[in-house]
């Protein structure tokens, strides 16, 4: 399938992100886009992780059967260790005073909610969920801090797609959690990608059933409890998708602040391709995915309805509660941007974040940021179909010369 990556330039001897060597592989397993990556799998229950099995019909390829067995060596596992923390923490989370809204920090992905995310968590009065937390939901207030330490070595250094940071102290997706504890989500159409897109309706849950959402705000409110257990902080939570989902959330935090973040989706279609096509190769039960004949579409037709969804509902967030901004913006002046954001939502405290701020932008100042070229045809497609965004957004003058500047179309560029 395309890839519209342009590799950086190596500098100074250095080999470029896709040029670095990779580690040894077992003999059965193949190289995966993107290079290894700990599947998330390992949080699930036994009973989820058998559903998620069922789905897929069980069609493993062989060269993920290690991988896959390895499951059996830990799933069993997360049952009784949620037993023991329910039983130990369970009814003081239940019964928990929840005190300040959350603050969530929602846009499409690759619009840069990792990079708010990243800022928001240098506030020592704020806290956000880890990727500990998110991958083990079911019991990380028992073993955070002592499990971890085990998983560790099996999680690169950096993300596979970006090579942003990763670990597991390190803030993460509370979607990761709603698959854990078995809810629907689109994520996990990482385990089967030759099935293509599923349960792409949690993505703004048109079409679930009232039992559904609910069990979805349940568990979503479960999650959220038990971290404010762990924290006893205001919660920063990010999940771009929860864009979609604002008549549920609203419901849940009437009081709720939300930064919403937008990008050229000239941008943002190649690198979420490239997001997916990283996931769907290390995450997938069966693999080569064999994304070829749907990614490209289902990246498009996502982004449509992501946007749809947040336009026709942003109307039940006040004014004062909602933050919207451009990427292009937020990275030309970071820190008067995370500024103009406190002020507008009523958070407190900016002064004494504002160094490490500055700290965490220039420790990042050497990161290689992805480059994309785009043929002709495929860009003046987004540009129609994501007309009305590119215009709120004022998008159109930049979209417009780049789809000029774009390669000519010819037989190995022509979309449906």
């Amino acid at each position: 399938m395309p890839d519209y990556e342009v590799l950086p330039e190596e500098k100074d001897g250095e080999p470029s992100r896709r040029r670095r060597k990779r580690p040894k592989m077992p003999s059965l397993t193949i190289e995966r886009y993107g290079g290894r990556l700990l599947y998330v799998w390992f949080g699930m229950r036994f009973s989820t992780l058998m559903r998620l099995f069922w789905r897929g019909r069980f069609s493993f390829t062989l060269n993920c059967i290690p991988d896959t067995l390895a499951l059996f060596l830990w799933v069993p596992w997360n049952t009784p260790l949620r037993w023991i923390s329910e039983w130990k923490y369970g009814k003081q989370a239940d019964t928990l005073p929840l005190g300040e809204p959350p603050i969530f920090v929602i846009g499409h992905w690759r619009s840069g909610t990792t990079l708010l995310h990243d800022l928001f968590s240098e506030d020592p009065n704020l806290a956000y969920p880890t990727t500990y937390e998110c991958f083990f939901p079911h019991h990380f207030l028992l073993t955070e801090g002592k499990l971890d330490h085990v998983f560790k070595v099996l999680l690169p250094k950096r993300r596979p797609q970006d090579d942003v940071p990763v670990g597991f102290d390190r803030p993460q997706e509370e979607e990761f959690a709603m698959i854990m504890l078995g809810e629907g989500s689109p994520y996990n159409t990482m385990a089967w990608p030759r099935r293509g897109p599923a349960e792409t309706d949690y993505l703004d849950f048109k079409g679930l059933t009232e039992k559904q959402k609910k069990s979805w705000a349940d568990t979503f409110m479960w999650f959220y409890r038990r971290l404010k257990l762990k924290h006893g902080k205001r919660l920063v939570m990010k999940t771009p998708g929860n864009a979609a989902r604002l008549k549920v959330l609203t419901k849940l935090f009437p009081e709720a602040r939300f930064v919403f973040i937008a990008r050229n989706p000239l941008n943002v279609f190649p690198s979420t391709v490239k997001l997916w096509r990283a996931l769907y190769s290390t995450q997938g039960l069966h693999n080569p995915p064999r994304l070829e004949p749907w990614l490209d579409d289902y990246v498009l037709d996502t982004f449509d309805r992501f946007t749809k969804a947040y336009e026709e509902d942003r109307h039940l967030i006040s004014e004062d509660r909602l933050y919207e901004i451009r990427y292009e913006d937020l990275v030309k002046d970071p820190v008067g941007a995370m500024r103009s954001i406190y002020e507008k939502l009523g958070i407190d405290g900016f002064d004494e974040v504002e160094g490490p701020m500055r700290a965490i932008i220039a420790d990042r100042s050497d990161h290689r940021v992805s480059s994309y070229v785009l043929p002709r045809p495929v860009a003046r497609r987004i540009a129609e179909r994501l007309a009305p965004f590119i215009d709120r957004h004022d998008y159109s003058e930049a979209v417009d010369a780049a789809i000029k500047a774009a390669p000519a179309p010819g037989p190995e560029t022509e979309v449906s």
